[in-house]
């Protein structure tokens, strides 16, 4: 098999491989601007890689004859399919560029209309340019205006416009890498330096440089394999990180709207993402000033506070509802109702802030004190008046007895005297009665009946 079959099964092997990586990471999530970006930056590539493997296999010799063919009537053909390969290498530095912002969260920079002119001004002068110049001035009027200067000049032109946008790529990954504090955010950042770098290096040598400004071709096909191995590797940072940046963006929009505490941390602790009413309650006035804090210097208890939660965490999953105190910057204690749960990329904790219900409850407690006082009394002025009450009721019973007793007695007495008056009032009648039988019996004696 010759160097040139090899070239071209490279170009489209590899070009399959990057649209096919690019088709995936976006179907998993359409919607995710990061997504859609990276899809771009996956075609500009595939593009380039397989219009390069087309003109390997329909002009089996264009890498030693170029020139003899488009002086022929495949010209058009030709400079089609190097214009669209061209195309999407112009538009790899641009794209790339603007996948890092994304990715180092310069989104606020993107809002600006102005840097997205400047960001993808440069391709698009270079792709009218080289149409205009290949198509009307070879073409049509049969002048090849890319010569001398201008050759030189444009070279130069995309040699600095290329490496600038590139290395401010690699200068904004490598600035985030040495900011995180974690060591899985850093773990997953480094697949992006390793996936730009390889290209940033190698392309820049061997197709910017020595085919650029030393019209050197001999390792220029070594270019696309290169930046195929580079490409995998941020797609791998694309997939790992991907989760995890949508993680945040769901977050940070729901955060707006929480009044509660709301921290997340990565496995070790370390504080990854706090909603914007955190930093304040702790102190402090900015989020970045948190995130990187351990989480032991927050909680009261420090390292066997956090060993704590680890070990709920492992032994009984989500935990809702512990009472828990944070230490603000001050060192001014939070009481605070908390839960927190394990995710594949750390914990989240949400706490909301009992520093209110708690001094309500004092007032409460105050309040019922007070009032169990007043009662207490209360209760005592009436044990005494009961008492008091009582002794009263207890003479006058003792009274009232007496009089009973005595009327009961003057009763008694009465009673006697009745009886006594009763019995003579009968002894008389009797009497009486036994006086007129005698009158009667005399009578009748002396016969005056």
């Amino acid at each position: 098999m010759e160097i040139e079959q090899i070239k071209t099964i490279i170009h489209f092997s590899g070009s399959v491989l990057i649209f096919l990586l690019g088709n995936y990471v976006y179907l998993k999530d359409p919607k995710r601007n990061l997504n859609k970006i990276f899809f771009l930056f996956s075609l500009s590539a595939a593009l380039w890689g397989l219009m390069s493997g087309l003109l390997g296999v329909i002009y089996p010799t264009y890498a030693i004859e170029r020139e003899q063919l488009i002086k022929t009537k495949e010209v058009v053909k030709i400079f089609l399919l190097e214009d669209i390969g061209a195309v999407g290498g112009y538009f790899l530095s641009s794209i790339f560029l603007h996948l890092c912002l994304i990715i180092t969260e310069k989104k606020e920079i993107l809002r600006g209309k102005i840097v997205q002119f400047i960001i993808y001004f440069p391709p698009t002068f270079l792709m009218i340019f080289l149409f205009i110049a290949d198509f009307v001035f070879f073409v049509r009027l049969g002048k090849d205006i890319i010569t001398g200067g201008l050759e030189f000049f444009l070279n130069i032109f995309t040699t600095a416009y290329f490496e600038l946008y590139l290395f401010i790529a690699i200068f904004l990954l490598f600035k985030k890498y040495f900011s995180l504090k974690s060591p899985q955010e850093k773990t997953k950042l480094r697949y992006f330096l390793i996936g730009a770098i390889i290209p940033a290096f190698f392309g820049s040598v061997f197709t910017v440089i020595l085919v650029g400004i030393f019209q050197i071709q001999t390792f220029s096909w070594l270019t696309f394999p290169l930046y195929t191995l580079g490409y995998i590797f941020v797609a791998i940072g694309v997939l790992k990180y991907g989760l995890f940046i949508d993680y945040r963006e769901i977050l940070e929009t729901i955060f707006k709207r929480l009044s509660e505490l709301v921290i997340i941390t990565d496995r070790q602790g370390i504080i990854l993402l706090t909603n914007e009413i955190t930093p304040p309650k702790f102190g402090y006035k900015e989020k970045e000033e948190v995130i990187g804090k351990k989480m032991e210097e927050i909680l009261k208890g420090g390292k066997e506070k956090w060993g704590e939660i680890s070990n709920k965490l492992r032994e009984f999953g989500p935990i809702l509802e512990e009472k828990t105190s944070f230490l603000t910057r001050g060192k001014e204690e939070i009481p605070s109702l908390l839960s927190f749960s394990q995710t594949k990329e750390g914990v989240i904790f949400v706490g909301r802030d009992i520093r209110e219900l708690m001094e309500y409850q004092e007032r409460l407690e105050k309040e019922v004190r007070e009032r169990t006082k007043e009662l207490e009394e209360v209760k005592s002025v009436l044990e005494i008046k009961v008492k008091a009450r009582t002794k009263e009721l207890g003479e006058l019973t003792q009274s009232l007895g007496e009089q009973v007793r005595e009327k009961t007695k003057e009763l008694q007495g009465k009673l006697e005297e009745l009886e006594r008056f009763h019995r003579l009032a009968v002894g008389r009648e009797l009497k009486m009665i036994e006086l007129k039988e005698e009158i009667e019996r005399l009578k009748k004696r002396t016969g005056k009946v």
